[in-house]
């Protein structure tokens, strides 16, 4: 095997002509660089690791800043009171870009926006960070809640009387099926 020239054909600078067993190690060994590229690539987007040799920093934060919106997004879809006062506040977008790097879309029990979007109300609900915006749709998710067709959250049905606490408050609220009210409670924005 010889050393190529680094052509459009030939990137790496090997000349692959002969397919014996080195060939293949050739190959193999291109394909394990790609996937560690790759791998740097993906920790750079997500995760907010140091930037691959090769790549524009500015470009690579500018993608990263893209994809910490569009998961907002895809929260703001099951909680857009939550979603809406994260980009109003500054210091909450940035707190949920800490956050979006530490926890990894599709991790966790249940992949989706919706369980991201419970992960984040927990996260923020457990250092004291909880939008106030956010509390109607917070105690929706307490008192146990369904998707309606149209995207809107109805709760489950149950009742009675229930005890939902959230960000340390006690909220009671009484209902049956769909139908609910809020009983001795703080006031609710």
């Amino acid at each position: 095997m010889t050393a190529g020239t680094g052509s459009p054909s030939d990137p790496d600078g090997v000349d692959s002509g002969s397919w014996d067993g080195t060939g293949a190690q050739v190959l193999a060994a291109a394909r394990l660089r790609l996937a560690a590229s790759q791998r740097e690539l993906v920790e750079a987007l997500v995760a907010k690791g140091p930037v691959p040799e090769g790549f524009d920093p500015l470009q690579v934060a500018a993608v990263r800043r893209g994809l910490e919106r569009k998961r907002l997004g895809g929260i703001g879809y099951h909680f857009p009171a939550l979603a809406g006062a994260i980009r109003a506040n500054p210091g909450l977008m940035e707190l949920f870009g800490s956050w979006h790097s530490a926890n990894h879309p599709g991790e966790g029990p249940e992949p989706g926006y919706y369980a991201d979007g419970v992960r984040l109300i927990g996260f923020l609900e457990g250092i004291g960070r909880l939008p106030g915006d956010a509390t109607r749709e917070v105690l929706m998710l307490r008192i146990g809640t369904s998707a309606a067709p149209d995207g809107h959250r109805i709760p489950a049905r149950w009742a009675g009387l229930r005890r939902v606490g959230v960000d340390g408050k006690t909220w009671w609220v009484a209902g049956s099926h769909r139908r609910w009210v809020w009983l001795r409670s703080p006031r609710c924005p």
